[in-house]
C-alpha cells in the first residue's frame, strides 16, 4: 500500500513538473518574416507560403508544417502553433502558391469547389519534394526572408 501511494504521488509531482515546465516536447517557434514579391515589382498578395521541414521527423514533432499567408504589401510572418510565433530552427524547403480567380468566358462554369481560381505561380514554385527556395531558420537570428517568383 505504502508503494501504491509513493508511485501515485511520483506520478501526480511528474504531471505537475511537466505541465507547469509547458512539457509538450515541441521546440519553440522563433520569429520569421518574409516578403514575396511577384516579378520582383507586384506583392503577391494572398499567395500562401509554406515552409517544409526537411527533416520529416520535425513535421510530427510540431505537428505540421510552419505557413502564412502574404499581407497586400507582400510581407507574411510564419505562423507555427499559434498565430505569428514564427517557426522552429532548423532547416526548410520553402513552398509558395498563389490561387488567383480564373478568367471565364461567357459559357464557362464550374461544378464543386475550387473551380473558380488557378495558380498565378510557375507550378515549380508549389513542388515540396524538389522545392525551389531553401532556407534555415536559426535562433537569435534575423529570420527575414524575400522570395521572387514568376
Amino acid at each position: 500500500m505504502l508503494i501504491r501511494r509513493a508511485v501515485l504521488l511520483f506520478g501526480f509531482l511528474t504531471t505537475i513538473v511537466l505541465v507547469g515546465c509547458g512539457g509538450s516536447g515541441k521546440p519553440a517557434a522563433v520569429p520569421v518574416k518574409g516578403k514575396v514579391m511577384y516579378r520582383k515589382t507586384t506583392p503577391a498578395a494572398g499567395a500562401l507560403v509554406v515552409f517544409h521541414p526537411t527533416d520529416p521527423n520535425v513535421e510530427k514533432i510540431i505537428g505540421g508544417k510552419p505557413f502564412a499567408k502574404v499581407n497586400e504589401d507582400g510581407t507574411f510572418t510564419l505562423t507555427t502553433y499559434e498565430p505569428n510565433d514564427g517557426a522552429p530552427p532548423g532547416e526548410y524547403g520553402v513552398t509558395i502558391d498563389w490561387q488567383v480567380p480564373k478568367k471565364e468566358g461567357k459559357f464557362a462554369f464550374s461544378i464543386g469547389e475550387g473551380g473558380n481560381t488557378q495558380s498565378k505561380l510557375n507550378p515549380r514554385y508549389g513542388n515540396p519534394q524538389q522545392p525551389v527556395f531553401k532556407e534555415s531558420v536559426k535562433k537569435g537570428a534575423a529570420n527575414e526572408f524575400t522570395f521572387e517568383v514568376d
